[in-house]
């Protein structure tokens, strides 16, 4: 057969191992959900071809790195007998800097004032640095995870919140994609596997899709209008501030 699912060359068989042009490889559903987001993130990137601001170019910047990621991640599953955790080094560090982008798009809106965005800058700049240092010396996906929390729960939900206040509503769908990507801290540290054939990897890939999709919405529906009128009311309250 052109593939046998089989427990060769000693790989437990929750990893789903199988044979194909000789190798031994296993996983083969998280390439399948891998891809789902690769492709997913590949055709956000192309329909977010005109950036009208850096939010959006930053958004763009962020489908590209993590379709890269997905896509590399796929064959860091399969090939793990061959490469070890060194084959998902090039996944980690491209969702790094996709997490490091997603951050700078939601600092990039002028409702921030320029100090709060240079000091943003500088910790977006140093979590990336750090936490790849960290994973790659380590050999530890643990730190990719703490990284992507950090982007997504404070820069992602709680901008998104505090920009949907302030009258953004387009943000509502970046706060529910958040949402959508929360319960995936639960299915891996209480290691959930619904299935062998659907484990915690593959249900954690789907809500990505999802999340994903639900960040495109927020950033499509950015209202310029509605943007330019909030800085607008922002600018006149630091005038009226300076006068009085």
């Amino acid at each position: 057969m052109f593939l046998v699912i089989d427990n060769v060359c000693n790989i437990p068989v929750e990893k789903l191992p199988f044979s194909m042009f000789g190798l031994c490889l296993q996983e083969p559903m998280a390439l399948v959900t891998n891809w789902i987001i690769a492709i997913t993130a590949f055709v956000l990137y192309f329909r977010l071809r005109v950036t009208e601001n850096d939010f959006q170019f930053h958004w763009r910047k962020f489908y590209l790195f993590f379709g890269l990621s997905t896509f590399f991640s796929g064959f860091g599953h399969v090939f793990f007998n061959y490469f070890d955790v060194y084959g998902k080094y090039p996944t980690w560090i491209l969702g790094l800097i996709a997490a490091y982008h997603a951050g700078k798009a939601m600092i990039s809106l002028n409702v921030l004032n320029p100090s709060a965005k240079k000091t943003f800058n500088w910790v977006l700049y140093a979590k990336l640095v750090t936490f790849a240092l960290l994973a790659l010396t380590l050999k530890s996906f643990i730190f990719v995870m703490v990284d992507a929390v950090i982007t997504y729960l404070f820069f992602c939900l709680g901008f998104g919140i505090y920009y949907w206040r302030k009258g953004l509503t387009s943000f509502k769908y970046t706060v529910i994609a958040v949402m959508i990507l929360f319960p995936s801290i639960f299915i891996f540290t209480l290691q959930y596997n619904p299935h062998i054939w659907f484990n915690k990897d593959d249900l954690s890939h789907v809500l990505m899709a999802l999340t994903i999709i639900f960040f495109y919405l927020g950033v499509s529906r950015l209202n310029e209008i509605e943007l330019e009128r909030l800085v607008s009311l922002k600018e006149l309250k630091y005038v009226d501030k300076q006068s009085n």
